[in-house]
């Protein structure tokens, strides 16, 4: 399809520069270390279970490691960009969206379903977004690549720990598979937002590597919207749509 065509190019042109590179690496380890924390903390507090507690603490031990190899291969990079904007947050803008979703804390067990859907629609995109990244810096910086392979295997593991305790805590799993949909077009909405601003500071300070033609053609694309579908969710999304709820139990291991 053309948008991903535009964005695997998009992408071999941004890793081309160290400050591109640097660049998305402080996005992903900021990504890593903001607002999954607080969900972890209210949740630990209310799960019981010893086995789905273990998964509550190895999910958050896993961020902060993420959080740290990533920001290990940004500094690898040479270049000070600064710390990771606040406004292409994508997590803060599904916060906004969904009524201040994380100040309010995880206090009943309704809450630690929809605490850990909006985990698992994170963790979807993750698992969309990281095979294009390793692939686009595959060639310039294989170790980097190789990060990406391994925390997205992490990732993959994580959605089965969302899986778990999300059906555990499910008033009903029809009500469990209403709200994920719901939280599923939140997140696709905020993603296609945080996409397009994210695209517009990139080139506003140069960080791709792009020709004047090319950099004229992403801002024109950009202004008519065509960059990103306003809301296109993961392939989780049509994956879930055709199976049965017992075909889609994901039985944590490790």
């Amino acid at each position: 399809m053309l948008v991903e065509t535009l964005q695997r190019t998009f992408l071999a042109r941004l890793v081309a520069t160290p400050r591109g590179r640097a660049h998305l690496l402080n996005q992903v380890a900021d990504a890593e270390s903001n607002g999954e924390s607080t969900i972890f903390d209210s949740a630990l507090a209310l799960v019981d279970d010893p086995e789905l507690r273990r998964f509550i603490a190895r999910h958050a031990a896993d961020e902060v490691e993420h959080a740290r190899a990533f920001t290990e291969r940004r500094d690898a990079q040479g270049v000070d960009i600064g710390p990771a904007p606040t406004h292409l947050r994508v997590v803060d803008r599904i916060d906004r969206k969904l009524g201040g979703f994380f100040a309010r804390g995880v206090h009943t067990r309704r809450d630690v379903m929809d605490a850990y859907l909006v985990l698992q629609v994170v963790e979807e995109r993750a698992c969309t977004q990281f095979p294009l990244f390793s692939r686009a810096f595959r060639d310039v910086e294989p170790e980097t690549a190789a990060l990406f392979d391994r925390v997205q295997r992490d990732e993959e593991r994580h959605l089965k720990y969302c899986h778990a305790i999300s059906r555990r805590y499910a008033p009903s799993e029809a009500v469990r598979r209403s709200t994920l949909a719901e939280m599923r077009a939140v997140e696709a909405e905020c993603f296609a937002e945080n996409s397009r601003a994210g695209l517009a500071w990139v080139l506003d300070r140069g960080y791709a590597s792009l020709s004047p033609l090319e950099a004229l053609g992403f801002r024109s694309l950009l202004r008519v919207g065509k960059v990103v579908d306003a809301r296109r969710p993961t392939p989780f999304a049509a994956r879930d749509a055709r199976s049965s709820p017992e075909d889609s139990v994901l039985r944590p291991t490790g």
